[in-house]
């Protein structure tokens, strides 16, 4: 093997690694409603189709972010990519799994959680050595809704392990997670904690 060939080969491991940074931070942008770094994955001129918005990607993240804000929380898991490069452009499939949760209006403490599984395929761009998404296509595999009680009532909001949108989640304190004040807990009985959500009213009265 030359050296040209493992620079060759390592410009491709680089290639692939880049991609996979920007699918992940997609992910971070949207669940931290992060509108900055969600519009960081993509050019300027981009486009996005995901159906129930298609257009320029900027205006789909201008859209989709104060969208996401609006409910409690989310959490887009991406996975399986497969990267083919071709120059300064690559094509990419990944498989993504969204979480939607979001509490009833019917002040009964309870939420919806709201379950979706697709794929992105997207054709990536290189532009002065710097990879985004040049135009990404969604395809919706499955989804489901369930009613769910809420796990986490009179949890204090500043409790740091509570997900929060930017850039209030403990993840944009970086480092400094290290400076954060220890909260000593000893545990907890977490399955009677749910067993006691669950559990019937003639059997928790004794009937």
């Amino acid at each position: 093997m030359t050296t040209q060939d493992i620079i060759e080969r390592l410009q491709i491991l680089e290639d692939r690694e880049a991609i996979r940074d920007v699918l992940y931070k997609y992910a971070r942008g949207a669940d931290r409603c992060d509108l900055e770094l969600f519009k960081s994955c993509y050019w300027p001129d981009a486009t996005d189709y995901h159906w129930f918005f298609n257009g320029n990607a900027h205006a789909f993240a201008d859209y989709v972010i104060p969208l996401l804000a609006q409910i409690d929380n989310s959490q887009h898991s991406i996975t399986n990519p497969i990267i083919e490069l071709d120059g300064d452009r690559a094509f990419v499939e990944c498989q993504w799994y969204v979480l939607h949760h979001m509490e009833l209006a019917d002040g009964s403490g309870r939420y919806v959680d709201q379950q979706l599984e697709g794929r992105y395929v997207d054709v990536f761009e290189r532009r002065d050595g710097v990879w985004k998404i040049l135009h990404r296509h969604t395809v919706t595999e499955a989804g489901r809704e369930f009613v769910v009680p809420g796990l986490y009532q009179g949890v204090p909001d500043e409790l740091p392990m509570l997900g929060k949108r930017a850039p209030h989640d403990v993840v944009y304190a970086n480092m400094a997670i290290l400076d954060i004040d220890l909260i000593k807990i000893d545990g907890m009985d977490l399955w009677e904690q749910a067993r006691a959500r669950h559990r019937r009213e003639d059997v928790s009265s004794g009937a």
